[in-house]
């Protein structure tokens, strides 16, 4: 029993210490630069030997890696406030890109997330996993959206209007690496909205009758 517990002990310790060095590997990107989060100036920002962070993940491709995993584990913990899809459209369209804007593209982690994502533009080890990792959200977006918009089903061109709005949201993001204008981006939300429910009107019918 008290092996079963000083194992469960150790466990529980070496968890902590992840998280805590991807904590601070994300602070050390946000705060500074991709470049500079190397596994010296991070372990020497958390406080432990560069021996103890490769100990944990191995490489600093690694390191990486679980940056943007625990980025994109910690936005599905927060849970997204979907609206209803029998919400008035255009009251849905506008909560809709208010929940992405919220807990997506405007939180620091987006812009940390996409220092990695830019950094490791050049980096074989790094792509294909960044890849698979970013397709998977963008297909769980896409997924929501015709469960938000059941009006869009019927859209042969709606994968590629629901990039153009996640396009466009990213972009909002990014931009906020040059500084925030609130005001701008509620006016472009609202635009945006307004592209949403004007084109799921305009939607064909989902079920032709048969003459």
């Amino acid at each position: 029993m008290a092996t079963q517990s000083s194992t469960s002990s150790r466990a529980e310790k070496a968890r902590a210490t992840r998280e805590h060095l991807i904590a601070t590997a994300i602070d050390v990107v946000r705060q500074r630069t991709y470049g500079a989060a190397t596994m010296f100036e991070v372990a020497k920002a958390a406080g432990v030997t560069p021996g103890a962070l490769q100990h944990h993940f191995g490489s600093r491709a690694m390191l990486m890696l679980a940056i943007l995993q625990s980025i994109l584990e910690s936005t599905e913990e927060d849970g997204i406030p979907w609206p209803d899809a029998t919400m008035p459209l255009p009251e849905r369209a506008a909560a809709y890109l208010d929940a992405l804007w919220t807990r997506l593209y405007e939180p620091p982690r987006f812009l940390t997330a996409w220092s990695v994502y830019f950094g490791a533009a050049d980096e074989s080890a790094l792509q294909p996993r960044i890849a698979e990792m970013r397709r998977e959200l963008t297909d769980s977006v896409h997924v929501r959206f015709t469960q938000i918009f059941p009006e869009a089903r019927a859209h042969a061109d709606l994968p590629a209007v629901v990039d153009l709005i996640l396009s466009a949201l990213r972009g909002m993001g990014v931009a906020r690496l040059f500084g925030t204008h609130p005001q701008a981006e509620v006016a472009q939300r609202a635009q945006l909205a307004t592209f949403i429910a004007t084109w799921c009107r305009n939607a064909p019918p989902l079920h032709k009758e048969t003459p």
